[in-house]
């Protein structure tokens, strides 16, 4: 066997990238394996910041290439050429956005002329995008169509895939497993001190990752405007796909400049546990999602979750053991759900309960899952 796996891989900025990298690091002594990922995944005007690269990141590993401009067809080509031509017999898309499958389809188009015998499979972290694209589900399932087998993240994506596959297709249910790749856990204060907040309060709320309209940060910022009177903050850590005048603007109506603190840049690996050392909570206020990196990201630092009640994230989080549930799009239930934490929960409880509850995101248990797809 041996194994392609296109997907954006770091210094490519993103959880999408951040992800096959740690898949890539438990796998690549057990399967003859080759990334190939990106010289340009977006064009410079969709990006939020100067670059789409994260320049901490120095990756030196002949088993890594980054042979694909999105803007360029070319490569896609000489992509599809490599494959063909050094003998690959298997390849996996990693795919999350419908912007990606005419690159997806020519690919596959060119291998299955050449080598029918090559299979190909897909990790799917969505089925339809969280911002809708013209035609998008005529051109999803015509990608899918030509798939073997599908890794997908939760039963709301196993639901919505269904209908878009061929029925000999093999799919297979699992979750991203936890980070295993990332720095040690801090103390609060050490973590704190670090990242320069001053007079910790009681209670540290993380909003973590790039600022989409469909996470719900105006949901959370909203909900803190009943919470005045108590000791807590917001944390956020990430760089904005929206506009940040938009959020500022939020943040200085309802009187939060106080109470929250923002990171506008993009955290790189050896920055993250900071930011979860630092937070007693992680807040994923997303108004729809198919799956979310976040969470197991926030167990492997022991740290309590706090969502929005959408299948999706409803069925990885224990209520009141693991995290908390909030009616979507609901900040006065949100405020609800934080006052009970900041007033009764008991962080140590919650703690023992998820170092429990995380071995099923190990990666063993995902490797399993994987392997399942050949």
């Amino acid at each position: 066997m041996k194994l392609a796996i296109i997907s954006p891989y770091p210094p490519i900025k993103g959880g999408i990238s951040k992800e096959t990298e740690i898949i890539y690091s438990n796998i690549k002594s057990k399967y003859n394996v080759t990334i190939i990922s990106f010289s340009r995944l977006y064009p410079d005007f969709l990006y939020p910041s100067d670059s789409q690269y994260d320049d901490s990141m120095k990756i030196d590993d002949s088993r890594i290439r980054y042979d694909i401009d999105i803007l360029n067809p070319i490569t896609w080509s000489k992509t599809a050429n490599h494959i063909i031509n050094n003998d690959f017999t298997h390849v996996v898309f990693r795919y999350w956005n419908p912007f990606f499958i005419p690159l997806y389809l020519y690919i596959n188009w060119k291998i299955k002329s050449k080598r029918s015998n090559v299979k190909i499979s897909c990790i799917c972290d969505n089925i339809f995008p969280h911002e809708s694209y013209f035609f998008e589900r005529f051109f999803i399932k015509k990608f899918f169509s030509n798939i073997n087998s599908f890794l997908i993240m939760s039963s709301d994506s196993q639901k919505k895939l269904k209908p878009l596959i061929n029925d000999e297709a093999k799919v297979i249910k699992s979750f991203l497993p936890l980070k295993e790749n990332l720095k040690s856990k801090l103390s609060k204060s050490e973590a704190c001190k670090k990242l320069n907040i001053q007079n910790p309060p009681k209670l540290i709320l993380l909003f973590f990752g790039f600022i989409r309209d469909y996470k719900g940060l105006d949901v959370l910022i909203n909900s803190l405007s009943e919470l005045k009177k108590i000791d807590i903050k917001l944390l956020i850590a990430g760089e904005s796909y929206i506009s940040t005048d938009k959020i500022e603007s939020l943040i200085k109506k309802n009187g939060l400049s106080e109470m929250i603190i923002w990171h506008k840049k993009y955290i790189s690996n050896n920055d993250i546990n900071l930011y979860y050392s630092a937070s007693d909570a992680v807040v994923l206020p997303y108004k729809k999602i198919s799956q979310s990196g976040i969470i197991p990201m926030a167990y492997h630092f022991d740290k309590l979750v706090v969502c929005s009640d959408i299948p999706s994230l409803k069925e990885h989080v224990v209520e009141k053991e693991t995290g908390y549930f909030f009616k979507n799009n609901n900040s006065s239930d949100l405020s609800r759900v934080i006052t009970e934490i900041y007033s009764n929960h008991n962080f140590e409880n919650s703690e023992i309960s998820i170092s429990k509850y995380k071995n099923r995101y190990s990666f063993d248990n995902f490797l399993n899952d994987f392997k399942e797809l050949f």
